[in-house]
């Protein structure tokens, strides 16, 4: 008789990398790169906050942060409850700075959905977590969320320490096609308010993202395939329509998802799109290796004319250099190189969700898996300035099977202890090439796009 194989939900299994923290070492990250899945796990550090839920249940996050490539991730936990009560897995719904809006249920009430802000500690505070009462009604579109710091929006006293809050919400406007209302929680009076935005020439605006474009209460809503809807949410200026540079703006793409191609950030002062494609001219097609033709745009406030777009960089993943300097090289896939020594490689390497560095815009950072089923995936640090890998982190990827899926996020400024870069934190194990080649082939649309569903 053959014994039962038990297995473990991957969601409560977090990385090593992170946890517990280390109080000394390097300064902290101005960025992390951000798991939006949760983990439900024990852990308890310096990061730790606590509150409710609305059926009374206990509730604690924690934040197991480290430096990119690799990725942080939050661990939520609710001591008096069994792991399996919660549904996996509490997901990141927006988030900016030190600010991070969270939303998790448990299965005896699985419409009911608690959302919760946690503050990052700071300013000589600690962290904090509280309950957002009754916001269903208002975040019906969870990729139209985004966090506002007040201090980033007051005219009176910017910078001051405040610990309140916007949270806004792009909806669209049933009765008006081609409308939305803007959204409003503001966290000092805990109330929402609605606004309508009218803008009747915009036919299609899918929102993916949003972002915040500097300070003063501007944000942007993305759609990646198109353009971004910029709304300031105390309405002191009207709200316009910046369109993509004109080659890049994709009409026909209505359920495709545009974040395995495409990302936009702001980015020291600039607006930035990277985007990427398979390279089909690429001449080793038939010995199973690929080229990703990866490129850069940047525009200047106020965003607009779409004629203020201008390429940054413009590379081929099969001309990127990896050498000895490369943090983590060996986690690479060998090819051999002529038929002599294996040499690491990146094209046999499937690629996709390209990242934008918030402190650096010519570091884009991308996600690489050898086979579609892969239970591991490759976050790369890539130079496009002077096309090189910098260096690369594992990814648990067994969440997210089959694709390579939106699973990043990135908070800027988010002040908190982080582990020294010790390789005895991180599983180093090599990627293993798997059978896939044929269903991998069949992902990859005609026009060198992938062809996958949106969860």
């Amino acid at each position: 008789m053959s014994a039962q194989v038990s297995s473990v939900h991957p969601s409560l299994c977090p990385p090593r990398h992170g946890h517990p923290l280390d109080d000394g070492g390097a300064p902290p990250p101005s960025w992390v790169l951000l798991d939006l899945h949760a983990y439900v796990a024990d852990r308890e550090n310096a990061t730790s906050a606590y509150s409710v839920m609305s059926n009374g249940e206990a509730i604690r996050v924690t934040f197991c942060t480290s430096p990119p490539p690799l990725v942080s991730y939050i661990c939520v936990w609710c001591p008096n409850l069994p792991p399996s009560e919660l549904v996996m897995e509490p997901t990141v719904e927006a988030l900016e700075e030190d600010l991070v809006h969270f939303r998790v249920s448990t299965r005896a009430h699985r419409c009911r959905r608690d959302h919760f802000v946690y503050k990052a500690p700071s300013g000589g505070k600690g962290p904090s977590l509280s309950r957002l009462e009754r916001p269903d009604r208002y975040l019906n579109y969870p990729r139209s969320i985004a966090l506002l710091a007040h201090r980033e929006v007051s005219d009176i006293h910017p910078h001051v320490e405040d610990r309140r809050y916007y949270l806004a919400a792009l909806d669209r406007d049933i009765s008006r096609p081609g409308n939305f209302n803007l959204v409003l929680y503001n966290s000092m009076d805990k109330k929402w308010s609605s606004s309508p935005i009218p803008l009747e020439m915009l036919h299609v605006h899918v929102t993916a993202k949003t972002i915040t474009l500097g300070e003063g209460g501007l944000l942007g809503f993305v759609d990646p395939w198109r353009g971004i809807l910029v709304c300031d949410i105390l309405g002191r200026k009207p709200e316009h329509y910046l369109p993509l540079p004109e080659h890049l703006i994709r009409l026909d793409k209505l359920f495709d998802e545009p974040l395995f191609l495409r990302d936009i950030a702001f980015v020291n002062g600039r607006l930035t799109l990277v985007e990427m494609h398979r390279n089909t001219s690429y001449p080793d097609r038939s010995l199973n290796r690929l080229s990703w033709e990866v490129s850069t745009w940047s525009i200047s406030g106020p965003w607009e004319g779409q004629d203020g777009w201008q390429m940054d960089y413009r590379i081929n993943t099969s001309s990127i250099v990896v050498d000895d300097g490369t943090a983590n090289v060996d986690l690479l896939s060998k090819l051999q190189d002529n038929g002599a020594t294996p040499q690491p490689a990146l094209d046999r390497l499937r690629f996709g969700h390209p990242t934008l560095s918030l402190s650096e815009s010519h570091i884009v950072y991308l996600m690489g898996k050898v086979g579609i089923w892969d239970k591991k995936t490759l976050v790369l640090s890539i130079d496009m300035r002077n096309p090189r890998l910098q260096g690369a982190a594992t990814f648990d990827a067994e969440r997210m099977m089959g694709c390579l899926k939106g699973s990043l996020k990135r908070p800027g400024n988010f002040h908190m202890r982080y582990p020294r870069k010790h390789q005895n934190g991180i599983d180093n194990g090599p990627m293993q090439h798997s059978g896939a080649t044929q269903m991998q082939e069949d992902t990859i649309a005609d026009d060198g796009d992938i062809n996958m569903a949106v969860d």
